[in-house]
C-alpha cells in the first residue's frame, strides 16, 4: 500500500510541476503576445472548460467506478497538448488551452482517490497529497522563471520551446506515476441516490467557493506579471513562488492533521481570512517583502483540504466523485469570471485598484463561509 501511495504522490508531484511551469509560461506568453485582456481570456476561458470537464469526468468516474482510469486518461491528453503552445497566436493559445483544460478537469479525481484510502484520516492523507502538489507547483513556477527571460516571451524562442516541451515530458511522468497507484474498492449496496438530497445541505460551501475564487483571481490570474514587475525580473518572481511552494509542502501534513482533529469549517474560515488579508496587503503596498509574506500562506491548499473533507463526510461514495468535481467546478467558474473581469479592468485600471475590488469580494466569501455545516460522516 505504501509503495502504491508513493507512486501516486510521484505522479501528483510531476503533474503539479507541469501546472507550476504552465502557471508562469502561459501567463507570461499570453501577456507578451497581447495585453491584459488577452491574458484574462487565456486564463479565464479555459477555466470554463475546466468547469464542464471536472463535473463531466466526475460523472464518468462514478459510472466507471474507476477514478484511476480517468486520472491516467486525462493526464496523458493534457500533457500532449503542451507541445504546440510555443508556436501559437493569441487565438490559438486560447483554443488549445481551452481544449487542454477540459482534460485537466479530470485531475480532481486524484483527490477523490486519496480521500477514500482511509476514512478515518482523510484530511491527513490529502495533506500528504497537497504537500507533493504544493512543492511541485512552486518548483515548476520557479523553473519557468529561471528558464525563460521575460523579454523572450511572445515568440517561439528556443528557451520558450524547451520549457513547454519539458512541461509535456513531466506530464508523461505523471501518467506513469498514476498508472502505478491504487484505488480503494469497497463492496457497497447498489442503490439509486438523489444527488440533490446531498447537494443542498452543503450548497453554501459551493457558494463560498465561487465568491472566494472570483475575488482571489483579481490577483492570482495576473500574479506572474505583477510579481515580475515588483521583483524586477522573472527569476525574482520564480523565487517568490518557490518559497510559497515550500511553505505549502512543509505545512500540508500538519494542516491535514488539524483538519482531521478539529471541525472542518475552521479550514474554510482560516483560508478566507488569509486570502482577504493578502489581497488587502497587495492593494496597499508595493513593498517586495510584505508582498512576499502575503503570498506565502497556503490559502488554496487549506481551503480545499477542508472543503474536500466536508464533501467526503457528507456525500456517500456513489456520488462523491461527482460532488468533488462540482466543488472544483464552482472554484473554476469563479476563477474564470474573475480572470476575465480583472483582465478587462486592468486595461484602464492600476493593479492596486483591482486588488481592492478582489479584497472586497473575498471579505464577502469570509462572511458566507463562516457558519458550520452538519456532518453526516459517510465512509
Amino acid at each position: 500500500m505504501q509503495n502504491k501511495i508513493g507512486l501516486a504522490l510521484f505522479g501528483a508531484l510531476c503533474y503539479n510541476l507541469t501546472q507550476g511551469l504552465a502557471f508562469t509560461l502561459v501567463r507570461m506568453q499570453a501577456n507578451a503576445l497581447g495585453d491584459f485582456r488577452t491574458l484574462g481570456l487565456v486564463v479565464g476561458l479555459p477555466n470554463f472548460a475546466l468547469v464542464g470537464g471536472s463535473f463531466f469526468w466526475g460523472v464518468i468516474a462514478d459510472r466507471w467506478q474507476n477514478r484511476k482510469a480517468v486520472v491516467v486518461l486525462c493526464a496523458m491528453f493534457s500533457a500532449i497538448l503542451y507541445i504546440p503552445l510555443p508556436w501559437l497566436s493569441p487565438f490559438g493559445l486560447i483554443v488549445v488551452r481551452t481544449l487542454q483544460s477540459f482534460f485537466l478537469g479530470g485531475m480532481v479525481q486524484i483527490a477523490t482517490l486519496f480521500s477514500e484510502l482511509n476514512p478515518e484520516a482523510r484530511a491527513t492523507l490529502m495533506g500528504k497529497l497537497e504537500a507533493a502538489l504544493g512543492f511541485g507547483w512552486g518548483a515548476g513556477a520557479f523553473l519557468g522563471g529561471f528558464l525563460v527571460l521575460s523579454e523572450d516571451y511572445g515568440s517561439s524562442h528556443p528557451t520558450v520551446i524547451f520549457s513547454f516541451l519539458l512541461t509535456a515530458s513531466l506530464g508523461i511522468f505523471a501518467v506513469v506515476g498514476y498508472m502505478g497507484s491504487t484505488e480503494r474498492y469497497t463492496a457497497r449496496e447498489v442503490i439509486r441516490l438523489e444527488f440533490g438530497e446531498y447537494f443542498w445541505p452543503i450548497s453554501r460551501l459551493f457558494v463560498t467557493t465561487f465568491i472566494m475564487f472570483f475575488g482571489y483571481m483579481f490577483f492570482l490570474s495576473i500574479s506572474p506579471i505583477y510579481l515580475t514587475e515588483v521583483a524586477g525580473s522573472s527569476f525574482g518572481m520564480g523565487i517568490i513562488v518557490l518559497l510559497s511552494g515550500i511553505v505549502h509542502a512543509i505545512s500540508a501534513p500538519y494542516i491535514g492533521r488539524l483538519v482531521d482533529a478539529y471541525p472542518r469549517e475552521n479550514a474554510i474560515r482560516a483560508s478566507t481570512i488569509m486570502v482577504f488579508l493578502s489581497l488587502t496587503i497587495y492593494s496597499l503596498t508595493n513593498n517586495i517583502y510584505l508582498i512576499t509574506l502575503a503570498f506565502l500562506p497556503p490559502i488554496y491548499m487549506t481551503y480545499f483540504l477542508g472543503a474536500r473533507a466536508i464533501i467526503a463526510d457528507n456525500v456517500p461514495y456513489q456520488l462523491r466523485a461527482r460532488a468533488m468535481g462540482l466543488l472544483t467546478s464552482f472554484s473554476l467558474l469563479g476563477s474564470g469570471v474573475g480572470s476575465i473581469v480583472v483582465g478587462e479592468l486592468l486595461v484602464n485600471m492600476n493593479f492596486q485598484d483591482a486588488f481592492r475590488i478582489g479584497s472586497f469580494l473575498t471579505f464577502i466569501s469570509m462572511l458566507v463561509g463562516w457558519y458550520p455545516i452538519n456532518n453526516k460522516n459517510h465512509s
